[in-house]
């Protein structure tokens, strides 16, 4: 998917932004405060419905006003174009797209897949399995057609059994293992046949950046290797009932991402953690590609932020040899960046220079 023009009004310190974007590398330049990320959060926003800063709508709603707008031009793989369009009030949501209304997130997120790269993307290694297991269900939703909605099925079975334990009703429970056992095998598999296509694609960019050690990506589905789902319930059903909650299945999956057989954030210094983090969100973004969807926006927010300037322009120079259209905030332009198809913007206080 491409941007080829985007409008936004009342997002931060942004009163009203017109940009024409190009197809591939975009740079958003000006000093701190200027609101370079407003217009990473406006793209995130039209694609997620949602901030990538805060929760709610009012922090990034411009000081004033009742809400903010954001709207798109967008042309696909087969260069057909559409107007996107979405406006956020602090207790309302409205969006649309080619003059109909979009009723939920998850149709954004199918028009306008969107990555992002933050400086607290090291959350990814650092933190819980939760958003490891947000990263695999990502790349599913886009390249898996049902994935979607086998996975929401499965939480919603999931739901009920957790309220059959906190009633201490163990039969209701166990009547909800059949569904869920069917729908986690489903669920597991394509979840690690995806993990195959991220590995290959990992290691090939951990090459290219001259990483030293090898990475391997080792996944649990969410229960003890050696027995079977139906088995697990069964097992720890005393316990579950005890604590009210499903202690094993899919939703407790975990993704280990190593490093020489360490767990890669406890072997790794920030610098290194960052370009891995480059290396797991674009290997996702290149088997969508592979799998001949909507290549996702890839949205970098302070390119300099942990990277020395070597890395910098390794990263550069191997976003500027693929397809996806990328927009990248810097304080200042890194060196040998402009390519025939790519622009610069220098925002400041807002406005466009």
């Amino acid at each position: 998917m491409k941007i080829k023009q985007l409008q936004i009004e009342n997002l931060r310190v942004i009163q009203k932004l017109v940009l024409e974007p190009a197809n591939r590398l975009n740079f958003i330049c000006g000093s701190n405060g200027a609101g370079k990320t407003s217009v990473l959060e406006a793209i995130y926003l039209l694609g997620q419905g949602k901030s990538f800063r805060h929760t709610e709508a009012g922090p990034f709603i411009r000081n004033g006003e009742s809400s903010c707008l954001v709207v798109a031009e967008l042309e696909d793989r087969q260069e057909q174009r559409t107007r996107l369009g979405i406006q956020r009030g602090r207790n309302n949501f409205m969006a649309r797209h080619a003059g109909d209304d979009v009723q939920r997130r998850s149709e954004l997120m199918r028009l306008l897949p969107v990555q992002i790269i933050t400086p607290q993307s090291h959350e990814l290694l650092e933190r819980g399995p939760e958003l490891r297991r947000r990263y695999l269900d990502f790349g599913l939703f886009h390249v898996e057609q049902s994935y979607h909605q086998i996975l929401m099925a499965y939480l919603r079975g999931l739901k009920q059994r957790n309220a059959a334990l906190r009633s201490n009703n163990a039969r209701l429970a166990c009547s909800f293992d059949e569904q869920l056992v069917r729908l986690s095998e489903k669920i597991v598999r394509q979840r690690q046949s995806l993990l195959k296509t991220i590995e290959r694609n990992l290691q090939d960019f951990m090459k290219e950046m001259s990483f030293p050690n090898e990475i391997q990506l080792q996944f649990n589905p969410g229960w003890k290797t050696g027995e079977t789902l139906a088995d697990a319930l069964k097992q720890h059903l005393q316990h579950d009932l005890a604590r009210g909650y499903t202690s094993v299945g899919p939703h407790r999956s975990e993704l280990k991402i190593l490093v020489a057989g360490r767990r890669a954030e406890k072997h790794l210094s920030r610098g290194q953690q960052k370009i891995l983090v480059y290396g797991l969100v674009l290997s996702l973004s290149q088997l969508i590609v592979e799998e001949d969807k909507e290549p996702p926006v890839l949205l970098i927010d302070d390119l300099g932020a942990e990277l020395d300037s070597r890395n910098r322009a390794l990263i550069i120079e191997y976003l500027q040899g693929r397809g996806e259209q990328v927009f990248i905030t810097s304080v200042e332009l890194p060196d040998n960046t402009l390519t025939q198809d790519g622009k610069v913007f220098h925002v400041e206080h807002g406005r466009l220079l």
